[in-house]
């Protein structure tokens, strides 16, 4: 026992002498150092200075290393709290990191790191893209996603340029853009009165999702986001709360569908949270929103072309404009940044042609 006692001392002691060897010879380095560099002129300084900058390993959490799946994690996941912290809605927020992290896989495959692309890089991969059989307009939608993903990396210093000014954005090809007429509302209506249910209240809950759309001009996420909470029936309005482009509304609805969101409450004896739910009781899907909104459209046979659940928000701004109400409150009830995006409701459509005709 004593033997073992007096062998773990001399080897602590010798572990302490290597240690202050390396000590001792790290600062005879460290002052040679800078004894040679206090010889250097100041340019050759700048230029050791930047040399060893530009090539130092960044140390920090949400350096992508290799590429490594969990490191693209934590650059997804910063993505989306720089996003949250410029006020983008929830589904700006997801479009936008789900189109990174492909861009990121896109790189990974082709054994690129971040921090090492180029922009023929982006070249390839945005071409990609556009073979996939996607809308000019999707297009472009893909082309922002990556030109602010891109000015996201290099203002948090992940590369050392910034690409967006050599992303040309094409110019955006405006649709045609379809909505209901008279004639359409009626049928749907018929047909949501007349259908046979597949189960309990769903007649009434579809009837709710259409008059939402071509009375208040609801969007997609909208639907889904909206509680009873944010509901006055006293008042016939709804407040709309961090919608696109994180902006906030108030609209308004008719004695009509005032009574209907009271006869759907009483029936469902839901008076909190989600408005509009599934089948299962849980709030409404994206998916289950359009197949209710498509399948109304074909068997009430209507369905066209270009026909679409945004369609009814198409055809409440159309409204609105036969109505004589004027530009800009068209602008606010519809939620719009611009008041160039109302205006496109306010040109001619198919209509007004066959009327000036006909």
């Amino acid at each position: 026992m004593k033997y073992k006692n007096t062998m773990n001392n001399k080897m602590m002691n010798k572990s302490n002498n290597n240690e202050q060897l390396a000590n001792t010879i790290r600062n005879i380095a460290e002052n040679s150092c800078i004894s040679m560099l206090r010889l250097l002129p100041e340019k050759d300084l700048i230029k050791i200075y930047d040399f060893l900058n530009n090539n130092k390993e960044e140390n920090n959490d949400f350096n992508i290393k290799n590429g490594s799946p969990k490191d693209t994690g934590k650059v997804i996941t910063a993505y989306k709290n720089y996003l949250e912290s410029q006020n983008k809605a929830n589904t700006t927020i997801n479009d936008y990191s789900n189109e990174a992290k492909k861009f990121i896989e896109y790189l990974e495959k082709g054994k690129k790191l971040v921090d090492r692309i180029v922009v023929t890089d982006i070249d390839h991969y945005l071409s990609k893209r556009n073979k996939c059989n996607i809308s000019n307009n999707t297009y472009i939608k893909i082309i922002n996603c990556i030109r602010s993903f891109l000015k996201f990396l290099f203002l948090r210093e992940y590369i050392k340029k910034d690409f967006t000014s050599l992303i040309k954005i094409p110019r955006r090809v405006e649709t045609l853009k379809e909505i209901l007429s008279d004639y359409d509302i009626k049928k749907i209506e018929n047909y949501l009165n007349d259908r046979k249910e597949k189960y309990k209240n769903e007649n009434l809950r579809d009837s709710l999702i259409f008059y939402l759309g071509v009375n208040c001009g609801l969007r997609r996420q909208e639907f889904i986001n909206l509680n009873w909470e944010d509901i006055e029936l006293d008042d016939c309005s709804i407040k709309i709360f961090k919608s696109k482009g994180g902006k906030s509304r108030k609209v308004y609805f008719s004695n009509k569908l005032k009574d209907l969101l009271l006869k759907y409450r009483k029936v469902t004896g839901n008076y909190t949270s989600a408005v509009i739910r599934g089948s299962h009781g849980k709030r409404i899907s994206i998916c289950s929103l359009q197949n209710i909104i498509t399948k109304a459209y074909r068997e009430s046979r209507i369905y066209r072309a270009n026909l679409t659940l945004h369609s009814l928000r198409h055809t409440f701004a159309d409204r609105l404009r036969g109505n004589g109400i004027d530009i800009e409150t068209t602008r606010k009830l519809m939620g719009h940044s611009s008041i160039e995006t109302t205006a496109i409701y306010f040109h001619s459509n198919q209509e007004d042609l066959k009327k000036a005709v006909l």
